[in-house]
């Protein structure tokens, strides 16, 4: 049985450790000085070099090698002893399965005792945030004045479970992630070993995917490895890892930045109909948008690490969508990913979060859903309220009895029509609908979604009448009227104001005087007399007459 590639080329000086060169000089010059520390901290993400660094300085400090500098020379018995896993000063303890304080106690019955062939005992514990707090209680005393033969070394990716007086007492070093491209050459090196050609979009996919841990970096191109092929390239790495093409994340990027619902829904279906798994195409989707808005608000290539031919398809894509679109894309997919967890999840999780990063929910209009039989009486006043809440708006003469019996038979045979389509609207007024909708879109991405269930009436002077149909969408739009008229001004190069009229208002006649706000509309005339014959018959009179009897002989005015 051969060793994985991530314990062949694991670093054996401090020169070998990769991405971490702030503690490797600080722990060389500490040698140098003769300056050794009695514990250390060594905090990080996984696969960083934390234990790797630990191993490498228990070397250090016990090389037999005249020159410090050459140290570990790993070339010495106490050196090739530790590489060969067989120094007995050496102990590496796991905490996860050592975490009571009897094993504690255990090890510090131990600590007293002198070394046996090196010149220091170092106890290096792994994952040490695991301890119980008693287990840390009991490791404090020794902790902080240990034998002076002994050096402890504690690695943790989870510093902050530490208590504070244990931290107190060790010299911390932080473990920072890798970056893809000192990943990308590590592998290249290793690939250049193996006898491997691998081509630079791979290398960056598997390193990519690694999230800044070498360890990680290097299980994947062992993985990829060991499918058969001398040769790799990207297809190679995305079949073997179960990923999506590059391509088509791009092109559903693309379905995202237009907007269209249906597209997108039939563009991941034929994703999951490939056998696409869920969980790596939602990764992959919320990476390229997290790469997209970092290009969107930073505006600096740097902040991302593409490859050039990437970075500019990516940055093509970042100019169509605002910050606040890619934001809450992010979070309703992250929320989605969360979710695929849950047994039997199935598509609908991502299915629901692609709507919401439309904001499909906002556009829709307010409709009774069907409610089942068991609480149907419950819900009863509930419904009633929202019927009339988001029922078209009645005009006076339709609210009476007469009317309505009148009415209603006409408007149960023709319903309202619904909103046309933009590319439905013609001449002038169509051109700046659509325009109006584009602009919204980077202004509000909410309001644009509410201007599509709204039809544009005319344009009169500097006021755009829309229409709409529903309650709701007039009093939401309304709302954001200063957007809207900032859309109108930019879209039409004037000030412009927006007037929201419901389905059964039309805009004035043209040529009408539109009055504004600072100069109120003159009084009306005053009401004309009322005929003499509808006096006569006015209730009042009429009673006056029956009571005491007369005539009207005359009726002056």
């Amino acid at each position: 049985m051969t060793d994985a590639l991530y314990l062949r080329y694991r670093p054996q000086t401090f020169e070998d450790v990769v991405g971490q060169k702030h503690v490797a000089e600080t722990l060389r010059n500490a040698l140098r000085q003769d300056r050794i520390g009695h514990a250390y901290l060594f905090t990080g993400p996984r696969g960083t070099g934390k234990t790797s660094t630990a191993r490498i300085l228990a070397k250090a400090v016990n090389c037999l090698a005249e020159d410090v500098d050459a140290r570990p020379d790993n070339a010495c018995p106490v050196c090739t002893a530790i590489n060969q896993g067989r120094l007995m000063d050496l102990i590496e303890i796991d905490a996860a399965s050592n975490t009571s304080v009897d094993d504690v106690r255990a090890l510090i019955e131990k600590v007293a005792f002198a070394p046996s062939e090196a010149r220091y005992k170092v106890y290096v514990i792994d994952e040490v945030h695991m301890l119980s707090t008693s287990a840390f209680n009991a490791l404090l005393k020794t902790l902080e004045e240990p034998p002076a033969h002994v050096i402890f070394i504690l690695a943790t990716t989870e510093p902050h479970k530490i208590p504070a007086t244990i931290l107190s007492r060790c010299q911390r070093y932080d473990f920072h992630r890798i970056s893809t491209q000192q990943i990308s050459q590590h592998l290249d090196e290793i690939a250049a070993r193996e006898g491997l050609s691998v081509t630079p979009e791979a290398l960056g996919i598997i390193a990519r995917s690694a999230t800044g841990s070498m360890r990680d970096a290097i299980s994947l191109l062992d993985q990829v490895a060991s499918y058969g092929h001398t040769e790799i390239d990207d297809e190679l790495v995305r079949d073997v890892l179960g990923m999506v093409s590059g391509l088509a994340i791009s092109d559903f990027v693309d379905a995202l930045a237009g907007g269209d619902p249906a597209e997108v829904l039939v563009k991941l279906h034929e994703l999951i109909d490939k056998g696409v798994e869920l969980n790596q195409f939602v990764n992959q989707l919320i990476d390229q948008l997290r790469t997209l808005l970092l290009l969107n608000v930073g505006k600096d290539p740097s902040l991302v690490d593409l490859p050039d031919s990437l970075l500019a398809q990516a940055q093509k894509q970042a100019v169509q969508f605002t910050p606040s679109q890619l934001l809450h894309a992010i979070r309703a997919l992250t929320e989605a990913g969360q979710a695929l967890k849950t047994p039997f999840a199935g598509y609908l999780p991502v299915e629901l979060a692609l709507l919401d990063a439309l904001n499909v929910g906002d556009a829709a209009p307010a409709a009774v859903q069907p409610i089942p039989a068991a609480s149907a009486g419950a819900a009863r006043k509930s419904a009633t309220s929202l019927a009339r809440k988001y029922a078209p708006t009645r005009t006076a003469a339709s609210s009476s009895p007469s009317a309505a019996k009148k009415i209603a038979p006409r408007r149960a045979q023709s319903a309202t029509p619904p909103p046309p389509k933009p590319s439905d609207v013609p001449g002038e007024l169509g051109d700046v609908w659509r325009r109006l909708l584009r602009t919204t879109r980077r202004i509000n991405p909410r309001l644009q979604a509410l201007l599509r269930s709204g039809e544009p009436v005319s344009l009169q002077g500097g006021e755009c009448y829309i229409r709409f149909r529903y309650e709701f969408h007039r009093e939401q739009v309304q709302a954001a009227v200063d957007d809207l008229n900032k859309g109108l001004s930019e879209v039409l190069g004037r000030p412009m104001r927006a007037v929201i009229l419901d389905e059964n208002s039309s805009p004035p006649a043209s040529g009408a005087v539109n009055h504004s706000d600072s100069d109120p509309a003159p009084n009306p005339d005053p009401k004309p007399n009322p005929p003499a014959s509808s006096l006569a018959d006015h209730p009042v009179v009429r009673r006056a007459m029956d009571k005491w009897g007369g005539e009207i002989d005359d009726l002056k005015t």
